[in-house]
């Protein structure tokens, strides 16, 4: 499976150059939608690439998809880490892309074009339907027709018995659709050659961010873990 994921993410470097002249060149996607200062996002692309889905880890296939997002230079120079939008039996696809609703709220998710969003927070991307086609490559270029390996259902938990690694196929999902189909329309052999959906981190302004901005709840215990803080100091000073 290593030697898969090398010899693809080595295809990837090669298929997102383009020859003009004697010059090698690549496609810059846009990675700031012109959301104004401070404002915080994620991207999302569908890989040029293809693999199988015969690998039940899913470090395989976050390192697939950032090896394709790194051949690009625009994407490489954000600094983000990209992660599968997929579930294995043990690691479910909203867990693995940190965008379980349950666990935080999330930002808006953004295609590779300035302008389409995907949906608004995470539990807008698992409710059943997402606002627009995951229909661009790492490049920003339209990538539409086929299926989408991605083990994973419309709640972004992954499908049982068809997850990545599974004994014989892989739930895959389709780049043309807004409901649940996005990720779960069908379920090829996982021995297939598919593309795959990718996410970043968090982004602002252009920038990759090392985490996410704490939660209300969690900026109140932050607070108040300080105040202890203060207090247990002062009561030290006065023994």
């Amino acid at each position: 499976m290593k030697n898969t994921v090398l010899k693809t993410i080595a295809a990837a470097a090669t298929f997102c150059m383009v020859t003009v002249g004697s010059v090698a060149v690549q496609a810059a996607p846009i990675v700031d939608p012109g959301l104004g200062t401070g404002n915080q996002y994620r991207l999302m692309f569908r890989t040029s690439v293809t693999m199988d889905a015969t690998s039940s880890n899913i470090a395989d296939y976050n390192a697939f998809v950032t090896g394709v997002a790194n051949a690009n230079a625009t994407l490489a120079s954000l600094g983000s880490t990209w992660m599968v939008v997929g579930s294995t039996t043990t690691v479910d696809a909203r867990d693995n892309t940190n965008t379980n609703p349950f666990t935080e709220t999330g930002v808006p998710i953004y295609l590779l074009d300035s302008t389409t969003k995907i949906a608004d927070n995470n539990a807008d991307l698992w409710d059943g339907t997402i606002d627009a086609f995951v229909n661009r490559n790492e490049n920003g270029d339209l990538f539409t027709g086929g299926s989408v390996f991605t083990g994973t259902q419309g709640d972004g938990t992954g499908f049982p018995t068809g997850e990545l690694g599974s004994a014989a196929f892989t739930f895959a999902g389709l780049p043309n659709a807004t409901n649940s189909a996005w990720v779960s329309a069908s379920a090829p052999a996982n021995t297939t050659q598919l593309t795959f959906f990718a996410i970043s981190g968090l982004i602002e302004d252009g920038v990759a961010q090392s985490s996410a901005i704490p939660e209300p709840g969690m900026l109140a215990i932050f607070g108040l873990s300080i105040v202890g803080l203060g207090i247990a100091r002062r009561r030290k000073a006065n023994k």
